[in-house]
């Protein structure tokens, strides 16, 4: 579905860097990181929102050879932070998310049945005749993740997409992220790294803007997470997953 070959991208004086990386279908990643290691960017350069050199296949395309319209409908992106502060109500922000869908002159009755659908599914369906910005931050997050989810595209971009959301809404996120990401390529950024263990089965791990390790699960250890993240990491393992804790700094 993906497939990166020595990608570099620059923002400012800030290097990104992808060796080499192959994304398919079914893949639900966890992208970590310290502050400043590069997850948004490689975001953004997988939307087509940054320039970049290297070698970027987009479902058997080359990227830079598709359309903007093509991109849109194959990548849908909830970047950290979004500005939309027009008086819109939570149907139409939501309903939205399906214009690269459209003639461009309307939607149809299927993008509206969508759109409810994705509101119920989002627990949002009351809000839906409220103007986006009398939510609180939490609802608004939530509208923004429907918005991504209603374009239905096979890549997923979540840039903290949990951020100000609350715990009940949080689990049932992940939940639904799990079920989609079955047919699907779902990449999140996430900090907690304790919930990235307990929910993920693969992981980015950026350090100074390189991608350090492509790990599965059972592939992590302490030793590489302490690295990354320039704190002693622990792991207690039980039946039930993994738990960490982290333990002052590395000198």
């Amino acid at each position: 579905m993906i497939e990166l070959k020595e990608i570099t991208a620059m923002q400012g004086e800030f290097r990104l860097s992808v060796e080499s990386l192959l994304l398919k279908r079914g893949d639900f990643v966890a992208v970590l990181g310290n502050n400043g290691s590069g997850k948004s960017t490689f975001l953004s350069v997988l939307a087509g929102l940054k320039k970049f050199k290297g070698g970027y296949m987009l479902d058997g395309e080359e990227f830079r050879g598709l359309s903007s319209r093509m991109r849109h409908r194959i990548i849908s992106l909830l970047p950290q932070q979004t500005s939309l502060n027009m008086p819109f109500d939570v149907h139409y922000v939501v309903l939205t998310g399906r214009y690269p869908h459209t003639d461009g002159r309307g939607y149809r009755d299927e993008d509206m049945e969508a759109t409810e659908r994705v509101l119920r599914e989002f627990d949002i369906f009351h809000l839906r005749d409220r103007q986006f910005n009398e939510l609180s931050g939490g609802e608004k997050q939530r509208v923004l993740l429907a918005r991504v989810i209603n374009r239905d595209s096979p890549v997923i971009l979540l840039d903290e997409p949990l951020s100000g959301i609350d715990l009940r809404h949080q689990h049932d996120t992940l939940d639904l992220l799990k079920r989609l990401s079955k047919d699907r390529v779902i990449l999140m950024v996430v900090h907690d790294i304790s919930l990235a263990v307990r929910e993920f089965d693969r992981f980015l791990f950026f350090v100074q803007g390189a991608l350090a390790y492509d790990l599965s699960k059972r592939e992590l250890d302490e030793e590489r997470l302490s690295r990354v993240f320039g704190v002693k990491v622990s792991f207690i393992r039980h039946e039930r997953g993994i738990f960490v804790y982290t333990e002052g700094g590395n000198g």
